[in-house]
């Protein structure tokens, strides 16, 4: 007999009765496009968990009833689920790229998205229907946790997830060494940042750009931009307190402590990193938020941001523009009927 469930939120734990922290174990399914399906894919090159947790990443097409997968030879993939970026190719020199007659349906595997080498699926619902026992009343949430033992999802919300990663492998060995991304000494701070940062930024982009009345749009532009002054504002504070014990003309000391919180990266950082690089090559033209755009009017969000790319792997080799642009453009047809995708900036994100 079946149960019926409408959302999946298990833990790992040594103490949990069924997913225990075990190399090897689990595998990631997730979007590139998505900001926060890579939130859950940084922090898992953060917590060097790419030879624990292997990772697939679904074609940039989000459809009427699924996301898919690629299909291929899974023989090719080596060891790529195990690298960063998980094996999808980047485009190179991070300048826009002309798409041309891309169809919604390309799939050149390790571009358009990668191969599933657990069970050789083509879209999500295939894990959500092979799950024994289980009758899914919900949507295909994403991304997703998957247990390869059990074949059931552990956990697919995107905003567990990262804690999740943060914390139930911390007695392996690969993870030892590693940042604690919500320390106890600033848990309070980071916590309430995020809850904060959540409506108004993360999701803020959002409600202005699915407005569909000229009011709603206005009011909610002119709110975000304030918040987004908030967080510039947090960020020079950061900035000039570093600038006070390193030196104004220490700036590569600087870049190294200059993160939202006590001079370490936190869950803070990541989440609004998700959201802030999809600014100027997404948000400020697919969502009429180009009052203000980050690499003009924004000189401290855009420095953290160049910094945490430029300097950071894990930020960088989980950013693919591409699949970002076309998941946006091509996917949600009710803000742009016709799938044109922006050809622009010509850089997707600034140099240092």
């Amino acid at each position: 007999m079946s149960s019926k469930v409408a959302q999946f939120e298990q833990t790992i734990s040594k103490d949990h009765p069924i997913y225990k922290p075990e190399k090897g174990r689990y595998w990631l399914y997730l979007s590139a496009g998505c900001p926060f399906a890579q939130r859950t894919w940084i922090t898992r090159a953060v917590k060097n968990l790419t030879d624990v947790i292997g990772v697939t990443v679904v074609h940039w097409k989000l459809d009427d009833l699924s996301w898919k997968l690629v299909s291929g030879d899974a023989s090719k993939l080596s060891d790529s689920p195990h690298s960063i970026d998980g094996g999808i190719i980047s485009s190179k020199n991070d300048s826009s790229t002309l798409f041309g007659d891309l169809s919604d349906n390309n799939e050149v595997p390790f571009v358009d998205g990668t191969v599933d080498p657990n069970y050789g699926i083509t879209s999500i619902k295939e894990l959500y229907d092979m799950m024994p026992n289980v009758e899914y009343t919900g949507t295909h949430e994403f991304p997703i946790l998957w247990d390869l033992k059990t074949k059931t999802i552990v956990n697919n919300n995107w905003d567990q997830l990262p804690g999740i990663l943060n914390s139930a492998f911390a007695d392996l060995p690969e993870t030892q060494g590693t940042i604690d991304l919500v320390p106890a000494s600033i848990s309070k701070e980071v916590n309430e940042f995020n809850e904060w940062l959540s409506p108004h930024i993360n999701f803020g982009v959002y409600e202005v750009g699915l407005a569909t009345k000229q009011g709603v749009y206005e009011k909610n532009l002119v709110q975000f931009y304030k918040d987004l002054d908030t967080v510039e504002e947090k960020l020079k504070t950061v900035y000039k307190s570093l600038e006070k014990e390193y030196g104004s003309d220490n700036q590569e000391e600087i870049l190294k402590k200059f993160f939202l919180f006590n001079g370490q990266l936190t869950e803070s950082d990541i989440r609004l990193f998700a959201t802030i690089i999809r600014f100027d090559p997404v948000y400020a033209i697919h969502f009429k938020l180009n009052w203000k755009t980050i690499r003009n009017d924004y000189n401290y969000i855009h420095l953290w941001l160049r910094n945490l790319y430029w300097n950071h792997k894990e930020f960088s080799a989980t950013t693919n523009f591409n699949h970002i642009k076309l998941l946006y453009y091509r996917s949600q047809l009710e803000v742009n009927p016709n799938g044109l995708v922006v050809y622009g900036p010509e850089k997707d994100i600034l140099e240092l």
